[in-house]
């Protein structure tokens, strides 16, 4: 080992990857050992047992690159960005109208050559590294990814290859160096899905793939995160939905009293907590949750309340976090039949006024990541990890409440068979005329992906779902001291532990669960309306958001058409969208805009690098021009937002 380089290896990894030069500093011993040197030709790991390169490490090294640097055939293509209805939402206008461009230029959208830059290099398998600076040298990529299984190999690499040099190379592209060490494959898969989506989500198109040296735990890593791949650049929000959660969170301050739900310490509580979400295998768990009603925690999430109530069971909690009109439509029908002022609502302050209104109890959190959050829910901070689903955010604030023993019924995000795609009591099914007035809601009961089923064999489900099971996989990640145990028959979902409803044993103890539902109501805060919706706020943000559209069309004006640097233009959108430094309102402003401009841009990202030269600077012209246009609508809207939202705090001031 070469102790100068290895030093400042360390040293680099200090101010880049900190969590990493964690677990080398002070005395760090190795099971194998660095044998051999390049000088001599045979550089090896000793595993104790045999050597880890079959030949020398530099030798395989190098024959490995230039093969892989010939044919460069692993990569993350996306393709030609499909168009979408014109609903009416500015980033669908801009792509319906690109599209329609695109067809009077008589464009084929077939495959074609891809331009050889790329967001990503993905590296799985590290060993002693010497492919990696070579690779970083010759690819036109920004930000680098390498998964290892052993972290002993890291330190291994540290005293053989320059990590400084590399990581100053990649920090000089505006990209990041990060390392993923873990032996468990779904876990690589979700770490590597997380990373993509930050620092360089715009560039994803083109990134590339490499994998060092055959593993079992690292091939599987590769096929997981190859499943993720369909949601892997999945829309971030609209900002229309964002003016609709600001508009949503001032009703619900300004018209209802609830608690407030934080993230902070709290005590452990034994009681079960059984979330019951709509999915087609609730119809068989409704004896199971029948029998515990009484000495666990019932919680409906969703449609999944219509699926229990139609059973004749009255959950303790609901939840809902969708701000569209279905959930009211849906709520507002089963409060015709039932006394939903009995259960308790945990929702997001974002979801429709009218929905919180038909519930007793109200507890109510600030979403992560919406603009409303950023902007007024400094205080009490933003909830992580409670989407995309309401299942998600069941166990979620479960687990925060300090729940510790889980049970998943029907939450299946997927389906065996695709014609029973939710409960038989869900008003999917119970009700013929609901899904004909709900695009939003019959969306999500097409299921064109196939994935392993929780209790075995294949199940079908769709993007939305298949995000949802990452995310509920990273929940589990975190709260390593909870067990959850999934008794749907849907997708199979990491960490959780699967089983049959008539297998599970529950300690019944009815008067366990009265004194933690006491106790969880002492834990909850309580803030004044005018506390949590101040006019100071509305007006500062109406200031910032004047500023953010006129620098935004300065951007745009200012673009070269002729020799567009799109990376350069990323990193302008990405200036302007994603500084997690600013101050409360201009994130509030970036989460507002983030999800529309960022489909806007990978539209032209994907679209320009597969146009031929001849068409790319008129087709930028042409896409300059739309987004233009639908600044300018975003701006009048939020003109009629910060106007409504003044008049609405003024009167609780």
């Amino acid at each position: 080992m070469d102790e100068d380089l290895f030093q400042a290896n360390l040293e680099a990894l200090q101010k880049y990857q900190p969590h990493i030069a964690k677990l080398f500093e002070g005395t760090y011993t190795p099971y194998s050992r660095v044998v051999g040197s390049r000088v001599t030709g045979n550089l090896n790991i000793d595993l104790g047992h045999t050597t880890f390169y079959q030949k020398d490490a530099a030798s395989f090294a190098d024959a490995q690159v230039t093969s892989y640097l010939e044919k460069r055939d692993q990569r993350i293509e996306l393709g030609w960005r499909d168009i979408p209805e014109d609903n009416g939402r500015v980033a669908e206008t801009v792509l319906v109208k690109g599209g329609a461009y695109l067809a009077e230029q008589g464009v084929e959208r077939q495959v074609q050559a891809l331009d050889p830059d790329g967001g990503y290099l993905i590296v799985f398998g590290l060993g002693l590294g010497l492919h990696l600076e070579r690779l970083i040298d010759s690819l036109d990529i920004r930000s680098v990814i390498v998964v290892e299984r052993f972290e002993e190999f890291v330190y291994h690499a540290m005293g053989q290859v320059d990590f400084k040099r590399m990581l100053e190379e990649i920090d000089r592209r505006k990209g990041t160096l990060q390392f993923v060490i873990s032996d468990t494959p779904q876990h690589i898969a979700n770490y590597i899905f997380y990373m993509m989506r930050q620092n360089s989500f715009g560039l994803i198109d083109g990134s590339y793939i490499y994998s060092h040296y055959d593993s079992f735990v690292l091939d599987e890593s590769l096929k997981y995160f190859k499943e993720r791949l369909p949601v892997l650049a999945a829309n971030p929000g609209f900002f229309e939905d964002e003016q609709t959660m600001l508009r949503n969170y001032i009703g619900n301050t300004t018209r209802h009293e609830s608690f407030v739900y934080a993230d902070k310490p709290r005590a452990v509580k034994n009681t079960p907590v059984i979330i019951c979400g709509s999915g087609p295998s609730i119809d068989q768990a409704v004896d199971f949750v029948k029998k515990h009603r009484d000495s666990a925690i019932v919680i409906s999430c969703g449609t999944g309340l219509g699926a229990l109530l139609g059973h004749g069971i009255e959950p303790d909690f609901h939840v809902d976090i969708e701000n569209t009109p279905g959930p009211v439509e849906i709520v507002e029908g089963l409060s015709s039949k039932h006394k939903l002022n009995r259960i308790s609502l945990i929702a997001s302050n974002t979801v429709r006024p009218e929905l919180v209104g038909r519930f007793g109890q109200r507890i109510l959190f600030y979403r992560d990541t919406v603009s409303s959050s950023k902007l007024f829910g400094q205080k009490y901070g933003e909830v992580f990890h409670a989407v995309p689903t309401v299942a998600n955010t069941a166990a979620r604030i479960a687990l925060g409440l300090g729940f510790r023993n889980l049970h998943l019924v029907g939450v299946d995000l997927g389906a065996r068979d695709q014609n029973q795609h939710h409960g038989q009591h869900s008003v999917y099914l119970s009700d013929p005329e609901f899904l004909k007035t709900h695009p939003e809601h019959l969306a999500a009961t097409a299921f064109p992906i196939e994935v392993p089923g929780n209790l075995g064999g294949t199940v079908h489900t769709n993007q939305s779902f298949l995000f949802a099971s990452i995310h509920f996989s990273g929940l589990v990640a975190r709260y390593k001291d909870a067990i959850i145990r999934n008794h749907s028959d849907g997708i199979r979902i990491t960490g959780t532990v699967p089983c049959l409803p008539e297998s599970a044993v529950i300690d019944d103890d009815v008067s366990r669960k009265a004194r933690d539902l006491e106790r969880l109501r002492s834990e909850l805060d309580w803030a004044a309306r005018a506390d949590l919706a101040p006019v100071s706020k509305v007006e500062a943000l109406g200031e910032a958001l004047e500023i953010f559209y006129a620098t935004f069309e300065a951007v745009l004006n200012s673009v070269d058409a002729e020799n567009l640097d799109l990376r350069g233009l990323f990193d302008d959108f990405r200036d302007l969208l994603d500084d997690p430094f600013a101050a409360d309102v201009d994130q509030c402003v970036q989460k507002m805009h983030v999800g529309t401009m960022m489909i806007s841009y990978t539209f032209l990202y994907q679209t320009y690098r597969r146009l031929p030269e001849s068409l790319r600077a008129e087709f930028f012209e042409n896409f300059r021009q739309d987004l233009l246009e639908g600044l300018s609508v975003m701006q009048q809207a939020s003109e009629q937002l910060i106007a409504d939202m003044t008049e609405a705090t003024r009167k609780i001031a």
